[in-house]
C-alpha cells in the first residue's frame, strides 16, 4: 500500500515570529518613553528612586556600625569615671563640713568666751526636738555643770539657767520658759523689774502705767556680775486697769545657738 506524502508549508509568519516582534514592540515603547515623554520619565524615577536612596544610606551607614558600638563602650566607661568622681566628691565635702564645724566651734568659743570660771558646752538639741525654750547641752556633772548654774550666749548675755543635771549631759531651761520668774532692773532708769517667761521665746512683764520703760530698753540681771536678759519690744498701755504690758524677747536668736557657757553658783 503507498501513502502519498504531503509536504506541509512554513510560513514566515508563525507563532516565534509574533513573539519576537511583539518583544521588539515593548523594548522600543519603553525607549520612546523614557527618551519622549519627559513626565513619564519622571515618574518611573520617582518610583525608583525611595528604593535607591535606601540602598544609598545602609550602603554609606554601614561602615559606621563598628564606630557606633565603640563610641557606646567610651561612653559607658565616662559614666563609670563621673560617678566615681561624684562619690568622692561627696566624701570630701562631707570631710569638709566636718572639719568646718569643729573649727566654728572653736572660733566660737574663742572669741565670745566671757572671763571668768565659765565652762563651754555644745547646745546637741533644741525646739523642736525636745521641749520648747530648753536647750540640750553635751556636759554634765563630770564637766562641772550642777543645777542652778546660770547658762550664758556671749560676754554678759544671760539666756537661762540648769534646771536638770546628769553624769554627762544637761538641760537648760530658758529664761522665756513659761512661767520662769527673774528679778532684773532697767539698764537706762535702774528701775527694779520682774520678768516671766511667756513661752515661745517670749518674756512679759507688767508695770504700773506710768513706770518708765521704753521700746528698746535693756533689762539686766544682777548678781556677781550684770547680765543682759531681754530687751523691750512692745508696750501695751491698759488706761483702765492702770497698768502697762510689756512683751520683751531674749538678746540673741536661740535657733542660732551651737555653744553656750555655764557659770557654776557659789555653793556653801
Amino acid at each position: 500500500m503507498m501513502y502519498q506524502t504531503r509536504h506541509t508549508k512554513r510560513s514566515f509568519f508563525n507563532s516565534s515570529f509574533f513573539k519576537t516582534l511583539v518583544i521588539f514592540l515593548l523594548i522600543m515603547m519603553f525607549a520612546l518613553v523614557l527618551n519622549v515623554f519627559t513626565p513619564m520619565r519622571s515618574l518611573v524615577l520617582e518610583i525608583v528612586s525611595p528604593f535607591s536612596r535606601i540602598g544609598n544610606f545602609f550602603y554609606s551607614n554601614l561602615n559606621k556600625i563598628p564606630n557606633f558600638f565603640s563610641d557606646k563602650n567610651k561612653i559607658i566607661e565616662e559614666n563609670k569615671r563621673l560617678l566615681n568622681e561624684i562619690t568622692n566628691n561627696h566624701l570630701n565635702i562631707a570631710d569638709y563640713e566636718s572639719v568646718k564645724y569643729e573649727n566654728q566651734k572653736l572660733r566660737e568659743e574663742l572669741k565670745i568666751k566671757p572671763a571668768g570660771n565659765f565652762i563651754a558646752a555644745s547646745v546637741i538639741a533644741k525646739s523642736p526636738q525636745i521641749p520648747a525654750d530648753s536647750l540640750f547641752l553635751d556636759k554634765g556633772i563630770e564637766g562641772g555643770i550642777n543645777s542652778g548654774d546660770l547658762v550664758l550666749a556671749g560676754e554678759r548675755i544671760l539666756i537661762g539657767k540648769i534646771v536638770k543635771v546628769s553624769k554627762n549631759k544637761a538641760t537648760a531651761s530658758l529664761s522665756s520658759f513659761a512661767d520662769a520668774v527673774s528679778y532684773g532692773y532697767v539698764a537706762r532708769t535702774l528701775e527694779p523689774l520682774e520678768i516671766e517667761g511667756g513661752g515661745g521665746g517670749s518674756i512679759k512683764a507688767k508695770v504700773p502705767i506710768d513706770f518708765d520703760i521704753a521700746i528698746g530698753d535693756k533689762i539686766m540681771i544682777g548678781g556677781s556680775f550684770d547680765f543682759l536678759a531681754a530687751i523691750v519690744g512692745v508696750i501695751e498701755e491698759d488706761h483702765s486697769s492702770g497698768f502697762k504690758n510689756i512683751l520683751m524677747s531674749l538678746p540673741v536668736d536661740v535657733s542660732r545657738i551651737n555653744m553656750v557657757f555655764v557659770l557654776p553658783i557659789i555653793r556653801e
